[in-house]
């Protein structure tokens, strides 16, 4: 069984044209926004204030930053998801989404599951999400560091070999 990280935009129904439309500061998250990688990790965020209100896109000077980057996530959550014994026999397909937080001196919180898969699996998700070390926070144009909302979907495909 392999376990592939991927994202959904929820904008994706928004053409580019669509997008390209709205001036950068009228741009406002009330869904998440897709961050582009080069591998098969695709994450979603928000930008929160203190009181975990929604900030403006156009305010983002920097992103939370995993240490190494967005690659060296896929492989840290490869190296260190495991499957649940109770799955060994079961060809499990399909998504768990989690959702986190990277509060504003990195660290991980809030870790919840947004949609579930089956019941061990899905606490395997988590447990590997709650494993995540310290990011670099999220900043502001104006140096004010934020935390930033994480979608991160977990996908599961069975290998071709099985």
């Amino acid at each position: 069984m392999t376990i592939l990280l991927l994202t959904s935009c929820k904008n994706s129904e928004k053409t580019e044209t669509e997008n390209n439309t709205e001036s950068e500061s009228e741009i406002t998250q009330t869904e998440f926004k897709k961050i582009e990688t080069n591998n098969s990790l695709e994450l979603e965020f928000q930008l929160l204030d203190k009181n975990d209100d929604i900030v403006e896109f156009a305010r983002l000077e920097k992103i939370a930053e995993f240490p190494g980057g967005f690659d060296s996530l896929a492989v840290f959550i490869q190296r260190n998801f495991t499957f649940p014994k109770s799955t060994d026999s079961l060809k499990i397909e399909g998504r768990v989404e989690t959702l986190f937080s990277v509060d504003t001196i990195g660290k991980v919180i809030d870790v919840e599951l947004k949609k579930g898969l089956e019941k061990d699996i899905d606490q395997s998700c988590l447990a590997v999400v709650s494993k995540l070390p310290d990011w670099k926070p999220a900043e502001l144009r104006e140096g004010k560091k934020v935390k930033m909302r994480f979608l991160l979907p977990l996908k599961f495909v069975t290998d071709k070999n099985e």
